[in-house]
């Protein structure tokens, strides 16, 4: 036995002595975290790395005796338990923690545990494994600061440690504050004026009422609500390739403004499609679970990724409600709290049922229309179908006429005139002859970009259609018709110039109002080839590699001069690896008739017999092209119409969802976490520990997890989410381990005011307030005291306490890395507020994603944006994993590559230098000099104060004006002598100058306006 051992006894009685008077110690306040620190890795949960058999997170394993017979604790009698006497021990063989691990108890620590053990060594279940219940409101001495029920629990921790609450901020700084909380926003000076000036009842909380009607709510709220759900716009890994999840993003926006209950709220996001007669919108929620990263890279093992996609659902999942670290328990079970392998792999089950592959598992996606497209969609049907009645009206007494005519077309036969080429050009450098045979191109001779331009003459002036064929040869790849690799070919754009000869200044660009094929790839038809966008257009593959094919235009009136007519064609091809036609020939008509394969085939079906489609296809064709003006528009309306349709039903976008196979997949525990080591089979189940809260059945699903986690008895649900929001408005949760609520967690607190917030957003007593009401718990927050507390501090107080943990002062915060470029755009005019739709691409420097990914084929081009989408919310901006958006990151925007629940907040000298020389932020500065001219009023001093109020809700102190004074005088000076520096500046960023103010002066306050938008207090949040 050691010197110490035998004076621990007296040592331990002097302690004893000492506490004798003490606060009786509480387990999870004093004693959970001791252990948890310094003795749960080796005596915890996981039964595989306990060491000496020994567990000290539960009582009954705690009191037994060890492997050596020793009891590590005896209850009552610190001075016989091995537990005291190897922590206080000298010998490094004894001494526990073992000094290669570098932990060491404090005196404090032992103190406390050697109180602990005399007081009976009382265990506690966690306090976040037990389900909160209302407390009492505290009694104060200050009852009249209290404004709601948050305020009396923080004033009861401030008395207690002998302090006061600071004085309540003026009504400008609480406004800022609150509109940028609640709207991500700064206030206008028409709603700081209108605040400051109303000084009735309830200003306060018609102020709160009104941003939370405002559709920035949604937006504001919905960016951290991305960082969790690991919202990007790319699949992640080294091929990180786009992917279309802005649906689920605008349904997260939609949620917000609408103020689904949070408890439906996480239902329809985990198991929306397996609600009863699932709406689609319920469906679209559950991309939350479909963020993940996806891999499309050859040579990985696809189960292994598909496992780890499971991995993530099963951990964001934990994380989001649970504020569990469950993914410790993938390779053994939790080394700190009570979850165990079989836990996470229970979960595992409930999560490994979507049917989806590792590599590139987009499946299952669901088509979601938008609000617009639904309307447009809903109008388009109502339109057609009356068009339709007309059409057939119109059809039915052209009957005869029609019989008629298809007697005519079966009796006669369309002559063609070939067309012999004058000159024949490619645009693509290859040198042809002429068209037909000796145009051939061998396989090898292929510009990379190519098309043709085509002379020829005639002298037929009737001319009612054009044939354009695309032959077959052995020269080219697989015969032909096309000249790539695949033999085929996509013609982009057919356009023709008819010049007299006699004339030349005759002209005439004919306009072609049909076009028909034999063959054309599906969505890719000819009529596309004249439809003037140079994105769409005529392919042909598959089926016609070794076919000719062939194309009729019909202009929408017959052309042709007398005295003879030369004709321009210009085909051009796509750009992509020259698919253009191999060998192309031209011919003429005067007598156009159907000539495609499938009006052919249908008129050669007797009338008697021909299906109704077929007589509706025919019907159609005859109605378009053979008939009076009136008519044709009838058919060309319905046609267009039609057409219209089908494109908003291509653009409709499609985003993956979850949904559960027929066939149940099996699940099994897997050794060390990896995929291909399977261990025993294991059932969907939910962690044991929460065995008071779990639901009825042996195998939950999705629906019955997310019941699970808002039942009111579930103990972490609601403390997470109370926890999160109360972190958006001061910067550090009540618990500030906001990610993590487990045993390893920071106490809370403020533990009573957690628990009261918790029970009261999952049951409010307020009046008015529903179960789960995320605006309930909003307005409590900012409508509080201690809300409104002045942000100002002491020396002493800021020592005391500098992360504010007691709450004796306002919040006082930089903001979000959105909030910052957002509120530059907002003061400076450019904004542009669009609620919702696809991600958009603004400034960024150039060649960073090069840099990042330059692997050929996977390449992934920035193409910088225009417009609006330069000036939208930074919400919209276009997220790619592995290069987020570089303003964004500098201001500390994560990755996204996996669940985040709380940014870092940094000052770096690289924040200064964007908010100095990013492009948005220079045109910002320009925009809001336009403003500071236009509304600033007359003077200087009017206009500085202006500028100022406006950026940071306050006027300017004097010393303050003075420097903004100076700097514009300065400024103005230095641009008069040199203009072409003001016209430099002033060119910066894609939005039009106002040309009618000065250059100079303009410059010269762009240059006071970049001042106050770089000023610490422009992004802050106080």
């Amino acid at each position: 036995m050691n010197t110490l051992g035998a004076f621990l006894p007296l040592l331990l009685a002097c302690a004893i002595s000492l506490s004798a008077f003490a606060a009786p110690v509480d387990f999870n306040r004093d004693i959970r975290p001791i252990l948890s620190d310094n003795c749960l890795k080796c005596h915890g949960p996981d039964e595989k790395a306990r060491k000496a058999d020994l567990r000290l997170d539960v009582r009954e394993a705690a009191l037994k005796p060890a492997k050596s017979g020793a009891f590590a604790i005896v209850a009552g009698q610190a001075a016989k338990s091995e537990l005291m006497k190897r922590i206080t021990a000298k010998d490094e063989d004894d001494v526990m923690p073992p000094t290669k691990t570098g932990k060491k108890l404090t005196s404090a620590q032992q103190e406390l545990l050697t109180r602990w053990i005399e007081e009976g060594a009382k265990y506690s279940v966690h306090w976040a494994f037990v389900p909160p219940k209302r407390p009492a409101l505290p009694v104060v001495k200050e009852v009249r600061w209290s404004r709601n029920g948050i305020d009396p629990f923080v004033l009861a921790r401030l008395e207690a440690e002998n302090l006061k609450p600071s004085a309540e901020t003026d009504r400008a700084t609480w406004l800022r504050r609150v509109t940028f909380d609640l709207t991500g926003l700064p206030p206008t000076l028409a709603e700081l004026d209108a605040f400051i000036a109303d000084t009735s009842l309830g200003a306060y909380e018609r102020v709160v009422d009104h941003l939370l009607a405002s559709p920035r709510y949604g937006e504001h709220m919905t960016r951290g609500w991305l960082d969790l759900a690991r919202y990007a716009d790319t699949h992640g890994y080294q091929m990180d390739q786009a992917r279309t999840m802005w649906r689920w993003r605008d349904w997260v926006i939609d949620a917000f403004n609408r103020n689904l209950p949070f408890d439906q709220f996480t239902i329809e996001q985990l198991a929306g499609d397996l609600l009863p007669a699932a709406t689609l919108e319920q469906r679209l929620a559950t991309g939350f679970n479909r963020n993940h990263l996806i891999t499309i890279e050859g040579g990985v093992i696809d189960e292994e990724y598909r496992t780890e996609y499971v991995v993530d659902r099963v951990t964001t999942t934990a994380t989001t409600w649970m504020g569990l670290t469950l993914l410790c328990a993938r390779c053994h079970d939790h080394k700190f709290d009570p979850l165990t392998m079989r836990d996470f792999y229970g979960m595992f089950a409930i999560f490994n049922q979507v049917p989806e592959r590792g590599i590139g598992g987009f499946a299952p996606q669901l088509r979601t229309p938008t609000k617009e497209q639904e309307r447009e969609l809903s109008q388009l049907d109502r339109d057609i179908a009356a068009k339709q009645i007309t059409h057939a009206a119109a059809a039915q007494s052209l009957v005869a006429e029609q019989v008629k005519w298809e007697a005519t077309v079966a009796a006669t036969k369309s002559e063609w005139q070939v067309l012999d080429a004058t000159s024949f050009k490619s645009t693509g450098g290859a040198t042809l002859a002429k068209l037909e045979d000796k145009s051939i191109l061998a396989s090898g001779n292929r510009p990379a970009h190519d098309g043709y331009e085509i002379l020829a003459r005639t002298t037929i002036t009737n001319i009612s259609a054009v044939r354009l064929e695309a032959l077959t040869h052995p020269s080219l790849p697989n015969t032909g018709p096309g000249r790539y690799d695949n033999a085929n070919f996509v013609l982009s754009e057919f356009e023709l110039e008819a010049v007299s000869i006699a004339n030349p200044q005759q002209k005439l660009k004919i306009k072609f109002t049909s076009a028909e094929a034999d063959y054309s790839q599906k969505n890719y038809e000819v009529a596309r080839a004249i439809d003037g966008k140079p994105g769409t257009g005529w392919a042909v593959d598959g089926p016609t590699r070794n076919k000719d094919c062939t194309a009729w235009f019909y202009p929408d009136k017959p052309f042709g001069f007398v005295g003879g007519t030369e004709l321009r064609f210009a085909l051009q091809h796509d750009a992509i690896g020259s698919h253009s036609i191999g060998r192309p020939r031209l011919s003429l008509t005067t007598n156009a008739h159907p000539q495609t394969a499938e009006m052919a085939d249908i008129l050669a079906v007797p009338r008697a017999k021909r299906t109704a489609k077929q007589a509706e296809r025919l019907r159609d064709y005859f109605l378009t092209q053979h008939t009076s003006p009136a008519v044709k528009q009838l058919a060309a309306d319905l046609a267009a119409m039609r057409e219209r349709h089908k494109q908003v039903e291509a653009a409709i976008p499609s985003t993956m969802v979850m949904q559960d196979m027929p066939q149940r997949r099996e699940t099994h525990l897997l050794i060390r976490g990896q995929y291909d080591k399977k261990g025993e089979r294991v059932e969907s189940g939910l962690p044991a520990v929460f065995k008071n809260a779990l639901v009825d059945g042996a195998a939950p699903n999705r629906l019955d997890l997310a019941r699970w986690l808002v039942s009111p008895e579930h103990p972490l649900t609601a403390r997470v989410a109370v926890n999160r929001i109360w972190e958006h408005y001061f910067g550090t949760g009540l618990v500030r381990t906001s990610e993590n609520f487990g045993v390893q967690s920071q106490p809370p607190s403020h533990p009573e005011l957690l628990d009261w917030l918790a029970v009261e957003f999952m049951k409010p007593t307020a009046k008015g307030a529903n179960p789960w009401d995320l605006h309930h718990l909003h307005r409590l927050i900012v409508l509080s005291a201690t809300y409104r507390q002045s942000p100002k501090t002491t020396a002493a107080l800021l020592q005391r306490d500098p992360e504010n943990r007691l709450l004796a002062r306002g919040p006082r915060l930089r903001l979000s890395a959105e909030a910052v470029r957002d509120g530059a755009l907002f003061i400076s005019g450019l904004l542009v507020e669009k609620l919702g739709g696809p991600s958009v691409f603004p400034y960024q420097p150039e060649g960073l994603w090069f840099e990042l990914n330059d692997r050929a084929g996977y390449r992934m081009d920035y193409v910088q944006g225009h417009g609006a989408d330069l000036y939208r919310r930074s919400l919209y901006t276009f997220w790619k994993r592995t290069s987020p958006p570089p303003t964004l990151s500098l201001f500390d925007a994560p990755e996204r590559e996996f669940c985040v629940v709380r940014r870092s907040r940094t000052t770096t000298p690289l924040q200064a230098l964007a908010l100095l020389h990013d492009p948005t932020y220079v045109e910002a500065a320009r925009a809001f000099a336009e403003r500071i001219l236009a509304h600033g009023g007359a003077s200087t001093d009017e206009r500085i104060t202006f500028a100022f109020r406006t950026a940071t809700a306050r006027k300017p102190a004097a010393a303050e004006a003075k420097v903004l004074r100076e700097t514009y005088e300065q400024q103005l000076v230095a641009f008069r002598k040199n203009p072409e520096a003001a016209a430099k500046s002033l060119k910066v960023g894609e939005s039009p100058r106002n040309e009618k103010f000065d250059a100079a002066e303009h410059a010269a306050w762009m240059a006071v306006a970049r001042t106050i938008l770089n000023l610490d207090e422009v992004i802050t949040k106080d």
